[in-house]
């Protein structure tokens, strides 16, 4: 990803927590996971296709090429199914993918520290971008604060925000709406340090 949209990213985080108790973790992926089943899903597909239009074409075929043909077919969709995130997203199911993107998030949080801010307020904002997911997890010093129904809005409005594809925007519309819910009910202490860098952090 861009430096240059990382940074405008870090300033958004910053302008959050100058107007909030709470640590915002801001985690952007590629992707969630490999999906180890997509390659081998798009080689038999591909290998299924030629065999039936070796079939119906009124060619003749000899063994020996029908076998080889089906076999470059299914190399040619197993190498497109590891190379092409169109292919996995193609090939998987939206509930896959979400379930794929929850368990990196919470893993992510584990990983991060994120419950380890002073008055358990820590916030991660996941986000996968071949999945277009987005995920917010929270420490129970924000449950303590803010009502799970409030929250799980928000959960709800930032997938939507960043469902089009459009990042930029997406994340501008996230902020937007995450900032006002945590300055609310959770306004900003005297002593207000930050405990987590502002920096989003980029997985592989």
């Amino acid at each position: 990803m861009k430096s240059s949209f990382l940074d405008e990213l870090e300033k958004e985080v910053a302008t959050t927590e100058a107007a909030t108790s709470a640590e915002l973790v801001l985690v952007l992926t590629r992707r969630a996971e490999r999906y180890p089943e997509v390659p081998w899903k798009a080689g038999a597909l591909l290998a299924g296709a030629t065999f039936l239009l070796i079939v119906l074409l009124p060619i003749d075929f000899s063994l020996y090429w029908m076998i080889l043909d089906v076999a470059l077919a299914f190399g040619l969709g197993y190498l497109t199914g590891r190379a092409s995130d169109p292919c996995r997203r193609l090939l998987t199911s939206q509930r896959r993918r979400r379930g794929a993107v929850l368990a990196r998030a919470h893993q992510t949080f584990s990983e991060r520290g994120v419950s380890l801010t002073r008055e358990r307020t820590g916030v991660l904002w996941f986000y996968a971008a071949m999945e277009r997911e987005a995920v917010l997890l929270w420490d129970v010093g924000i449950e303590r604060c803010i009502p799970y129904s409030h929250l799980g809005l928000a959960a709800k409005e930032l997938e939507r925000a960043l469902r089009s594809g459009d990042m930029r925007a997406g994340f501008r519309q996230g902020f937007e709406i995450l900032r006002p819910l945590l300055s609310q009910h959770l306004p900003p202490a005297p002593d207000n340090p930050n405990e987590i860098p502002n920096r989003p952090v980029v997985l592989p």
